[in-house]
């Protein structure tokens, strides 16, 4: 179950991302990388991931990593349908999201295209950067590789990252979205648990002794897990898949690890395939179908990946988004705005 503010603060998203970026300027990012991070942030918090909204910059604050040396993002490898691209050590949310731009003008004009980005971390929701490439009329697909921190199937040290995978479809609507992790629970989720002391559920860590925990201070001196509560073979597959995929991405290449970040986007033309419109035709009746499925007992309809994301996008578009006051008032800090108690 995702986290879920208990004592909170509404922001409008405008306030939302203002806040954030001059956090984010304060700590050392330049204008064009705060707007582009806090984009995603808000984003994500307006869909309903509120710990993968600006309680992110906390992490992003403490994360080692990014208080490296940073260097110019740059292509080192390029032909018409491809580009290898240098991360300069920058954040993944502004890398990839350059990077989602470039497999998105190259699929346009070659009709598929795949970029790979090494040397850059933290990249938050896939579902944002496929989202991207199914509004342009294309198919997309990401694979993001992490460092270590969930245990393969039967082991007891972190060897893979939480890898999430996702695609996207253009539709006749709103485009279909499946966006997923592999772990049991997402980084993100323990990094806010542990912020705000909050018990994880139960079968998603373990201690660094291989046993069942739900506190996120033993969990981070051990190990997450892979999805799946009965089949976590399934899950652990999956996440080495994705892994495998960073390394393709050039997760090595900086650091010689292949348990690194490593991302890569792939972006398709339909019409390599089909018409536009009839794979737009096709997918509204699939999705209908879909939907259509008669019901168990206590279950209204049947939903499809994405749609309840969209449709809480839509209530904070009007009504804001609701964010932990701890957090606001450390963010509010960070932009060195005093330490008065946040009102509301």
């Amino acid at each position: 179950m995702r986290h879920q503010p208990r004592d909170a603060v509404r922001l409008s998203m405008q306030e939302a991302a203002a806040l954030g970026e001059s956090a984010l300027r304060a700590g050392g990012y330049d204008a064009e990388q705060a707007r582009i991070v806090c984009a995603h942030l808000v984003d994500a918090a307006a869909c309903g991931y509120a710990f993968a909204g600006l309680p992110r910059i906390l992490e992003i604050a403490d994360e080692k990593r990014l208080k490296q040396p940073r260097h110019d993002m740059k292509i080192i490898q390029e032909s018409p349908v491809s580009a290898m691209i240098d991360g300069g050590n920058h954040i993944g949310y502004y890398t990839v999201y350059k990077a989602t731009q470039i497999v998105i003008d190259k699929a346009k004009q070659s009709g598929i295209a795949v970029v790979g980005v090494y040397d850059s971390g933290l990249s938050g929701r896939n579902a944002y950067y496929v989202e991207m490439i199914a509004r342009e009329n294309l198919v997309g697909l990401q694979f993001s590789g992490a460092s270590p921190i969930v245990a393969p199937e039967g082991g007891k040290r972190p060897m893979l990252g939480t890898n999430p995978l996702a695609v996207s479809f253009p539709t006749g609507k709103h485009p279909l979205v499946v966006d997923m992790g592999t772990a049991a629970i997402m980084k993100g989720e323990l990094a806010i648990r542990h912020r705000l002391g909050e018990s994880l559920p139960e079968g998603v860590a373990i201690d660094a002794n291989g046993k069942p925990t739900c506190d996120p201070v033993v969990a981070m001196a051990g190990s997450l897990l892979a999805f799946g509560a009965r089949d976590k073979h399934k899950g652990y597959a999956l996440s080495l898949m994705v892994q495998a995929f960073g390394v393709l991405a050039g997760s090595t290449i900086p650091h010689g690890r292949p348990r690194d970040f490593g991302h890569l986007l792939i972006a398709i033309k339909p019409e390599l395939l089909m018409p536009l419109e009839q794979l737009k035709q096709n997918m509204d009746q699939l999705l209908d179908e879909i939907r259509a499925t008669p019901t168990v007992d206590g279950v209204i309809q049947v939903r499809v990946p994405s749609e309840r994301a969209f449709r809480e996008r839509d209530i904070a578009i009007k009504d804001g988004i609701l964010i932990d006051r701890k957090v606001v008032e450390e963010l509010r800090k960070m932009a060195g705005r005093g330490q008065a108690p946040v009102q509301g």
